[in-house]
């Protein structure tokens, strides 16, 4: 035990000894590390929030069955399924996107806003609530007026500005009321989907019920309906599908950094054969040198890897993601107007580490070795 510990104390004297070749495989490290770091908190982040939001959302999501996707649905049905048992409240919503100027909007109409829970009041007719960045970059205020360009005559009055901690989506999104997102999108009597609130425990009879409803000959598209299981599974797999993807772009960043390791890592190369010989002319054995190595190797891994993460939580939680961010959530700015989310999860750590700990070995252990097994009057000279 204390040979080991001694070949651990030497590993920290030879690290600060070649400060720097270890700064050199630091920044190296640093270079790979942070994108995923950074990356992966991002990913987590946004789909807690998306998890939270589903969460507070409606038990039921009713559309028609329209090629295989979600097509809209007559509010005609909002009386009937209100009528079932089990059944709390029944809120129709228009949900699409359209552009204000230049600026492509996320425009929901819906006539109850309590999920929202921040005090904000249902826009009346002729009124919205806008996202704070997307009326700034607008250039409007509060009171001012706006028009959509899929219906141009008709002017609305900003009544409210949306705070952008709600969501990564509520920096571009307008609210209004139902009716009036109708007529501007120019179907009538038409959702994009009925949301269903329910008793606790109904949600899944009901469900069960409403997709028995109409006849094989019928010539109605059929119910589209999605529980919070079904939504949660969707965002799930989707998320993990983009994880998925840039794991393996990472992999491959990860693969083409391993030479450009091989290459830092020999700064100081001549120096370091050096200390290896005089090492095995004092009688140190090559699997002592290979030990002290491996150490200095996880040590690097290791303080790499921790200042990744400390770099990322810096950049992510105080400079709110400048810069980066825009690489990880698409359509938003340089300059992020709204707080990104991020989650920093064990996981994610633990992986850069061990990428780390891969990276550096491979830079060093082979040369090591190689000069280990070389006589030492050779390497000295």
């Amino acid at each position: 035990m204390q040979r080991h510990l001694n070949l651990f104390i030497q590993a920290i004297h030879s690290i600060s000894q070649n400060s720097g070749r270890s700064l050199v495989v630091v920044g190296c490290l640093l270079a790979v590390l942070f994108p995923f770091v950074a990356a992966m908190a991002v990913s987590e982040g946004v789909r807690e929030q998306t998890a939270l939001s589903v969460d507070m959302g409606a038990d039921l999501y009713i559309t028609r069955a329209q090629y295989g996707r979600s097509g809209p649905i007559a509010i005609s049905k909002v009386k009937e399924f209100a009528e079932l048992p089990g059944v709390v409240k029944v809120v129709p919503r228009i949900s699409g996107r359209t552009y204000l100027g230049e600026e492509l909007a996320i425009v929901v109409g819906i006539d109850s806003l309590e999920l929202l829970d921040k005090g904000y009041k249902t826009p009346g007719p002729g009124e919205v609530l806008i996202g704070r960045s997307l009326a700034a970059r607008l250039d409007l205020n509060k009171g001012d007026e706006l028009r959509f360009f899929l219906f141009p005559a008709m002017p609305f009055t900003i009544v409210d500005l949306i705070d952008g901690d709600l969501s990564i989506w509520a920096s571009s999104m307008v609210i209004l009321s139902f009716q009036d997102a109708a007529t501007i999108f120019k179907l009538p009597e038409l959702a994009s989907e009925i949301l269903i609130y329910c008793r606790p425990g109904t949600a899944d009879t009901i469900a069960e019920h409403l997709s028995s409803l109409g006849k094989p000959w019928d010539m109605v598209p059929p119910l589209r309906i999605q529980t919070k299981t079904i939504v949660r599974q969707y965002i799930n797999r989707g998320f993990d599908l983009q994880a998925g993807v840039f794991f393996l772009f990472y992999l491959t960043a990860f693969a083409l950094s391993i030479p450009a390791l091989l290459i830092l890592s020999g700064f100081g190369r001549g120096a370091r054969t050096k200390e290896v010989g005089i090492l095995k002319a004092t009688g140190w054995q090559t699997l002592e040198v290979l030990e002290m190595t491996c150490f200095e190797n996880i040590m690097l891994a290791l303080l790499g890897s921790m200042l990744a993460v400390v770099l990322a939580m810096v950049w992510l939680k105080l400079g709110n993601g400048i810069g980066i961010a825009p690489l990880f959530i698409s359509g938003i700015n340089w300059i992020p107007d709204f707080p990104v989310p991020s989650l920093f999860t064990p996981m994610p750590v633990l992986f850069s580490f061990l990428f780390g700990i891969v990276l550096t070995m491979l830079g060093t252990l082979i040369t090591t070795w190689k000069t280990a097994i070389t006589p030492p009057l050779t390497t000295m000279n």
